[in-house]
């Protein structure tokens, strides 16, 4: 099995024709999320995805659904048949929304119409022809921001834009924003030795020109209902993991107009102590954008996804993953004691131990035994103290991790421990 690893999900334009074709013919679970799919939207989404035309399967609104619905697919293949969990999540832009969809936070058909909505407005601003984006591949970021500011500035007094919009790499720019701004800031990179790529869109995604839009989307994100997360979601605009549901509407409405910036997500994952990753969905363009030093596997990519089908049989009786889910969860559960000196040692301190245990084990290769489960499970007891979990959360999560691994019991937790205020040890 991987050791803890992160799970990441491309955005628009990762769609091709065929996609999910070949999976849904050798996975029932693929066939079936397919399914759920068409019928959320109440069209033949397969057929789209299966056999175009490119044109129609590339409208936002279209490609935005196709997306989400091979990259959870691909999870639940991932997780339910090979037995992976991740110890993070992230995606670049629409994928934030599937990467929350895995997680728990949104169910797949409020996400399946969430994103087809998401899609029709980002299309209607496409349709209006208000602007456009280019890549930029050279520069550092902060050159391309320079040029833009100063290319707004020049503008008619700034009646006209032009912002980073994406940043993918330290290499990689994508600028955003009126058709006459993004020419001229585009001209002014080209002379500074950058390599200028116009992007077939008509409309400028991820800047301010897009606020009418986020303001619809944030009205439609008001109607749904997000749910716990069963792993950290980092994301793609903070480089921070979600703290709360509370923040998720807020942060996804924000995602229309604000600054995509991966490598800001990338180091995040560094401080993790995350050293591979599995990119989930059409394509690898998330695995090209990766450092050297972190392997990805792009499910999408067929010596991959042999090898991580491969890695899966590799079991022991207890693996490092059960590990890497106490420490999610420990992540994930909210807090509700902000007592400094408490939170450090009931918290903060074993979450550490089984942290240096972990990389410990990684480093080693040993095997995972009981008493370092006993050691994971003696930290989360102390953390749903501290912060002040209800005996109700502490079952639910307990019989979650114990469903996941295929346990008949936890070591050292017997169900009337379970039952009797949460008590874990």
């Amino acid at each position: 099995m991987l050791n803890k690893h992160a799970i990441w999900f491309p955005g628009q334009g990762s769609q091709r024709v065929g996609m999910g074709k070949a999976l849904s013919e050798r996975y029932a679970v693929v066939k079936a999320t397919i399914e759920e799919a068409n019928e959320a939207l109440g069209m033949r989404l397969d057929n789209l995805m299966f056999e175009g035309p490119m044109p129609e399967l590339t409208r936002t609104d279209n490609a935005q659904p196709a997306i989400l619905a091979l990259g959870v697919a691909m999870y639940r293949v991932y997780s339910r048949e090979w037995g992976y969990l991740p110890a993070v999540a992230a995606g670049h832009s629409l994928g934030e929304i599937t990467a929350l969809t895995c997680a728990g936070a949104i169910t797949l058909p409020d996400a399946l119409r969430l994103v087809r909505r998401r899609g029709e407005l980002m299309q209607r601003a496409v349709a209006a022809g208000i602007g456009t984006m280019a890549a930029v591949n050279g520069p550092s970021p902060d050159v391309v921001a320079k040029v833009c500011l100063e290319t707004s500035a020049a503008c008619a007094e700034g009646s006209r834009i032009v912002v980073v919009s994406n940043i993918n790499s330290e290499r990689q720019t994508v600028i955003s924003g009126h058709n006459e701004a993004v020419h001229e800031a585009s001209e002014r990179l080209s002379a500074h030795g950058a390599a200028v790529i116009p992007l077939q869109v008509s409309a400028p995604f991820h800047s301010p020109l897009m606020v009418p839009a986020a303001v619809e989307f944030a009205e439609v994100l008001s109607c749904v209902s997000f749910g716990e997360m069963n792993f950290p979601v980092v994301s793609s605009l903070t480089g921070l993991p979600y703290g709360n549901t509370a923040e998720i509407a807020g942060m996804l409405a924000r995602g229309l107009t604000d600054l995509v910036n991966w490598p800001a997500v990338l180091t995040f994952l560094k401080s993790m102590g995350i050293a591979a990753a599995v990119e989930m969905g059409p394509g690898y363009v998330l695995k090209r954008l990766a450092p050297t030093a972190l392997r990805v596997f792009a499910f999408d990519d067929k010596e991959d996804e042999a090898h991580l089908f491969a890695a899966s049989r590799q079991t022991d009786a207890y693996s490092i993953e059960l590990l890497n889910r106490c420490l999610a969860i420990a992540t994930c559960v909210r807090n509700r004691n902000w007592n400094t000196a408490e939170y450090e040692q009931g918290v903060a301190s074993p979450y550490r131990g089984v942290q240096q245990l972990v990389d410990r084990l990684r480093e080693t290769g040993e095997q995972v035994e009981e008493a370092h489960v006993r050691q994971a499970l003696a930290m989360l007891e102390s953390v749903f103290r501290t912060k002040g979990s209800s005996a109700e959360e502490q079952e639910r999560r307990l019989a979650r991790l114990r469903d996941e691994f295929d346990l008949p019991s936890l070591p050292g937790v017997s169900p009337a421990e379970r039952s009797y205020a949460g008590s874990l040890l």
